[in-house]
């Protein structure tokens, strides 16, 4: 596997002593031991509110926040003033498009685009703030295999354009968007780039100034860090010229009363984005978890990823081929990485996914928070999604494919009403 050890790596994982072959790493991944030990001896022995105390314990803690503000800019080809801590990329999303609504980017008229293939997180955020203001959203086709149809994207940039926000991996397809080129093509007619990475910081080396994005949003949980935390990513010029959507403490240098007016003077960034207690020990984890994959090497885990994706669509492949199932997306690497999904005519998905866990292999079914998409590959009940990261090793994609292959071929002995899809 290019010299990568992902059997030495499950160490760190306690959960592989129970057996489990866990391949639901797009919805989260486990948690290594240095991460939570990383956390336990900071509540432990330097715990303290950040920022705003001259004593020891805040200093320390401070430093520690500070500290990892750093470590994540770093791994993302930023700097440290560029990365404001929220909860998820979810609320990240929204903080992206609220400060579009706040700050007056998008107003009546004009037009955010999107694409079919959209995951909720980024497609109801700008629904909604589109609706706020009067503006109008327009969404990108995808084709048949589910990816949007990027030869098209300039049939949809218009005048209004003002906010382009899309996915770099898709976590249904885990077709990899070409950014660079999409976020030349948008800035080029004025728009705003803002870029779903939840699905590609974790799994690849990624550079959000090379790439060419203005605001860019990832989560802690999907890259062995804690729950709690998600990142929003901004280019520095962009940022300091921007006012917070949300207000309170942490965020102002100064409030006084005027002639019996308010006023406030904003923090500089990404304080000022970061409003109330922050999530400081979530911080130290997600650090730690940068910490672990950079000694790893971003390159050998997206190696590693793409040869287990390669196997995992060889495998499927076969089975496609026999009308057993129909995988969704691309059919090879690297224009897809590290997500496989599929469905088939002969069970529902959520059954294939019970069926699947009595094997003890962990997989994600139902409709991923991508029902457009799922409609438009003809997939309305979802698909069984199996996602890879740097602990899973060619034997799992082995035992995926052989219980798939099992399941599909066993007759059923009555039939069976289609069950609800899952959100």
């Amino acid at each position: 596997m290019g010299g990568f050890d992902c059997r030495g790596v499950r160490g760190e994982f306690p959960e592989f002593s129970r057996g489990v072959i866990y391949l639901d790493n797009a919805a989260s991944t486990l948690k290594p031991r240095r991460v939570v030990e990383a956390m336990r001896e900071f509540m432990y022995v330097s715990y303290a509110n950040v920022h705003r105390g001259l004593h020891t314990l805040s200093m320390e803690a401070s430093k520690a926040y500070e500290d990892a503000h750093e470590t994540v800019a770093k791994f993302v080809g930023g700097s440290w003033d560029e990365v404001v801590f929220l909860r998820n990329s979810t609320e990240a999303m929204q903080t992206a498009a609220l400060l579009a609504v706040f700050n007056g980017l998008l107003g009546p008229g004009d037009e955010v685009l999107l694409t079919e293939a959209e995951h909720h997180s980024t497609l109801l955020p700008w629904v909604r703030a589109a609706r706020l203001v009067g503006a109008r959203v327009r969404l990108l086709p995808v084709g048949p295999d589910g990816v949007p149809l990027w030869g098209r994207l300039e049939e949809y940039l218009g005048e209004r354009t003002r906010v382009v926000a899309f996915h770099h991996v898709s976590n249904v397809t885990g077709a990899v968007a070409p950014v660079e080129e999409v976020a030349r093509k948008a800035r080029g007619a004025g728009a705003l780039v803002v870029l779903d990475a939840a699905q590609s910081v974790p799994h690849m080396p990624v550079d959000f100034r090379r790439l060419g994005v203005d605001m860019a949003v990832f989560s802690g949980h999907k890259m062995l860090g804690p729950t709690g935390i998600g990142v929003l990513w901004g280019r520095r010029e962009l940022l300091e010229k921007l006012e917070p959507p949300l207000a309170g403490g942490g965020t102002v240098k100064r409030v006084r009363l005027v002639e019996g007016e308010v006023r406030a003077e904003w923090d500089v960034t990404p304080w000022k984005f970061e409003a109330g207690t922050p999530p400081i020990v979530e911080a130290v984890g997600l650090a730690e978890a940068v910490l672990m994959l950079s000694d790893i090497g971003m390159e050998r885990v997206r190696s590693h990823e793409e040869e287990l994706t390669s196997k995992a669509l060889r495998e499927l492949t076969r089975l496609e081929e026999e009308g057993l199932l129909r995988i969704v997306g691309p059919k090879k690497t690297p224009e897809r990485h590290g997500i496989v999904s599929f469905y088939s005519p002969r069970r529902n998905p959520d059954e294939i996914g019970l069926l699947l866990d009595r094997r003890r292999i962990a997989v994600r079914t139902g409709l991923h928070c991508a029902h457009i998409l799922h409609d438009r590959v003809g997939a309305p009940m979802g698909t069984v999604r199996a996602s890879f990261y740097i602990y899973n090793c060619p034997e799992d994609v082995d035992a995926l494919a052989r219980a798939v292959e099992e399941i599909l071929r066993k007759p059923q002995k009555t039939p069976r009403k289609a069950a609800e899809p899952s959100p």
